[in-house]
């Protein structure tokens, strides 16, 4: 087993760390003063998160993580260190434990003399290590540490001169942490010279992220992108994730569109949080999807949470938008719509809520006919407009309690909702339509109710004596003012028209 030795030129370390650096992303380090060093070493492939996009930069670096960096700088591969885990353990205290995956490394580094154990034949894998600890490692593995030289003062003067103390604040006796450790590694590779004036990155090939076919993307003409959140409210006071789901679709079939690029952009209220986001870009898999996530911050509670994302397409760009709270008074809605004559999708829906109190919320509508969005809990009126007037296969004006039809093909719906705290919602807001005609006289209504509830809407006889109104999928049975049941069980289905004929 032998350190690698390949050299890489720097002008392509710059095109790639220029790539990667903006394709590794924690949303835990946006805080940290070691951030630029903490993405450089995960772009090298030195260091880990800890899962879901953290990184957990204030969490302390124990003698087993110490083991597995150590041996990377001096250019061994995972290979090595398997290798190296079938071999006689080093020490006592590895196997059986939960760091016996640091086994290989640990025996390496113990074979150069790097780490040394803690007497009586153990290693204490899951001790934490000190700043000068991991500032005497960094010395050995630059072949700067001589005979002579008395621990620990020498070993944090010989730190000091080397300058791994930058952008730190270098305490020798205290506990390191992982972003700390970043910096002070980043420094040893690409500042410090050996003695034998080579520098640790022109002589070790780290896994560096594959920049082949950066620009190897697709575009497509007519595509579409509409965005889903695992959860549109999450409790106050910051730390939690918001899971987002951008799916890119193109042609009139809604194919996915695979390895195109998503943009991310994050605000709250009026404040930018581009930098909470996980990623603010990403290629679509197989399934034209590309998932990130937010990070909430205290600042975030009680603030409309927008979440934005763009696709190109036709020379152009669409954007489409997505809403959230950190909120332990709200509650979230979500539903489609579509034309409901015929389930077509639409691009020119308008839709909001209205509160009795008069104050009116915009919903977003992507590009599919999906809205999900979090609002304060109270009672609101639901309303959305369309056009259908390509998909009407009546002549006229039609007027209702809850919709309204109007002769250019403007048609208007609107329900009542009661909206409890912490409570999720699917709306449905996929109508079917349904149509008739009538012997009474225009200007009659005719009572449309629920089978089985109360719930009633009117329909109004139009000057050619027919009704037609945009209702929620059921069963309903029609009747007059009086209480003469003119039809019964009436089926209504989502996206189709059902024409009942003369009653």
């Amino acid at each position: 087993m032998k350190a690698k030795s390949t050299f890489i030129f720097f002008v392509l370390f710059l095109f790639i760390f220029n790539f990667t650096a903006s394709a590794t992303t924690f949303f835990d380090i946006n805080d940290s003063p070691h951030q630029e060093a903490i993405i450089e070493m995960s772009n090298l492939g030195i260091l880990d998160g800890i899962g879901n996009n953290l990184f957990a930069p204030n969490t302390e670096l124990n003698r087993a993580a110490a083991a597995k960096v150590s041996a990377q700088l001096l250019g061994y591969s995972e290979d090595d260190a398997f290798e190296a885990s079938t071999l006689n353990p080093q020490f006592n205290d590895i196997i059986g434990t939960q760091h016996e995956w640091a086994l290989g490394w640990i025996n390496l580094m113990a074979e150069e003399g790097i780490l040394q154990g803690v007497g009586s034949n153990e290693y204490a894998p899951g001790t934490p290590l000190k700043i000068e600890h991991w500032a005497t490692i960094l010395i050995r593995i630059l072949q700067h540490e001589t005979d002579n030289m008395s621990w620990p003062d020498d070993y944090n003067q010989t730190a000091l001169n080397l300058g791994l103390d930058k952008q730190l604040a270098y305490e020798g006796s205290a506990i390191i942490n992982r972003g700390q450790m970043a910096q002070m590694t980043t420094t040893a590779i690409y500042d410090v010279l050996r003695p034998d004036g080579e520098k640790i990155i022109n002589l070790v090939d780290f896994h560096v992220e594959d920049s082949e076919n950066v620009n190897d993307i697709t575009i497509y003409d007519n595509a579409q992108l509409s965005l889903q959140l695992d959860s549109s409210v999450v409790p106050t006071g910051g730390n939690q994730v918001i899971q987002i789901t951008a799916t890119a679709t193109y042609g009139p079939n809604n194919l996915p569109a695979t390895n195109t690029r998503i943009e991310f952009f994050a605000n709250a209220g009026n404040q930018v949080r581009h930098s909470q986001l996980s990623a603010r870009e990403g290629l679509t898999n197989q399934n034209g999807q590309v998932t990130v996530n937010y990070l909430t911050l205290a600042e975030d509670d009680e603030q409309v949470l927008l979440i934005k994302a763009n696709i190109q397409t036709d020379g152009n760009w669409v954007d489409t938008d997505i809403y959230a709270m950190a909120s332990n008074t709200a509650a979230s809605i979500s539903g489609r719509i579509t034309n409901p004559f015929d389930g077509s999708i639409l691009s020119n829906i308008e839709f909001g809520l209205s509160q009795v109190s008069g104050k009116y919320i915009p919903v977003p509508v992507d590009s599919n006919g999906y809205y999900n969005m979090a609002i304060p809990a109270g009672e609101y009126y639901f309303n959305y407009s369309i056009n259908v007037s390509e998909s009407v296969p009546y002549t006229g004006q039609f007027e209702g309690s809850h919709s309204s039809l109007s002769t250019r093909g403007d048609l208007r719906y609107s329900f009542q909702k009661n909206i409890v705290n912490g409570n999720s919602y699917a709306i449905s807001s996929e109508m079917g339509i349904l149509t008739g005609t009538s012997n009474l006289s225009p200007n009659s209504e005719i009572f449309i109710t629920e089978k089985g509830t109360s719930n009633t809407v009117i329909a109004v006889i139009n000057s050619e004596q027919r009704f037609l109104i945009s209702i929620q999928p059921g069963t309903y049975e029609i009747g007059t003012r009086t209480g003469t049941i003119l039809k019964n069980n009436v089926t209504i289905n989502r996206n189709q028209i059902t024409d009942v004929g003369g009653i």
